[in-house]
């Protein structure tokens, strides 16, 4: 059994970080949209055998094999469905890494996503972002497959809401300037301020206003030495990823 499907980027339309919650994640408010102007390309396969293999090429210089999302994502799947397998994932890597467009994250997802179709085990939307949340915060965000989401929580909360089709979003990461989230987020520990999290319907009224009049913050900026949204440059995630959006 064999299947190829694709994985794309999101920006982070606003990105607010809010306090560390007992379980070492921050609260965060944001728009997560997503970009298909670029794709990872996942080829996953799936035999029977009566031990469980998992073997992932394509990431080498990336990341550990074991330590990979798309690892993670098979191990936590076959353990929930109770099944042995033998997997094979092959992932043609476009998506910029440490960049803040969720690239492992979506490759999760799309991995979650397919072993569901190749076993036939028809789980919900609700049981996939389940098991994404224990693969990564932003992971299940990309299982509801939407254009545009109100994202809270640390990341597991997911409100679909209908995108705008007069915008697009050109995408530039800055050569050499991959960032660590795991820095980042140790970086804004040492805030002494932290502002109340916008709500859902404040940021979803901004993103249908004026390109003009967006005033969307994203707390990794100073972490990226950007100095808000001037020039009409946008920051993704925690960076470095920054983006401009073009009404057609």
């Amino acid at each position: 059994m064999e299947l190829t499907v694709k994985a794309y980027p999101k920006v982070n339309v606003g990105l607010y970080v809010g306090n560390k919650r007992p379980d070492g994640f921050h609260e965060i408010s944001s728009l997560f949209h997503l970009v298909k102007t670029m794709s990872d390309t996942l080829t996953v396969s799936a035999s029977p055998s009566s031990s469980t293999t998992i073997r992932v090429t394509g990431l080498e210089e990336y990341v550990e094999e074991r330590e990979a999302t798309v690892y993670k994502a098979a191990e936590v799947f076959l353990e929930h469905c109770k099944k042995t397998a033998g997997i094979s994932i092959s992932v043609e890597k476009h998506i910029p890494v440490k960049a803040g467009l969720g690239s492992g994250s979506s490759d999760a997802a799309s991995t979650l996503l397919a072993l569901n179709r190749l076993f036939e085990t028809d789980l919900s939307v609700s049981s996939l972002s389940e098991l994404a949340q224990k693969v990564g915060s932003d992971v299940p965000f990309f299982i509801y497959n939407c254009p545009l989401a109100y994202v809270t929580g640390r990341g597991e909360i997911v409100k679909p809401l209908k995108e705008r089709e007069d915008i697009r979003f050109e995408i530039k990461v800055p050569q050499g300037s991959g960032i660590s989230t795991a820095y980042a987020y140790s970086v804004l520990d040492s805030r002494t301020t932290i502002f109340p999290l916008p709500s859902c319907e404040e940021l979803y009224k901004m993103y249908l206003g004026p390109i003009t009049e967006w005033k969307f913050r994203n707390d990794f900026e100073i972490i990226n030495q950007m100095e808000g949204t001037e020039n009409g440059v946008f920051l993704s995630g925690s960076g470095s990823a920054r983006y401009t959006v073009h009404v057609d």
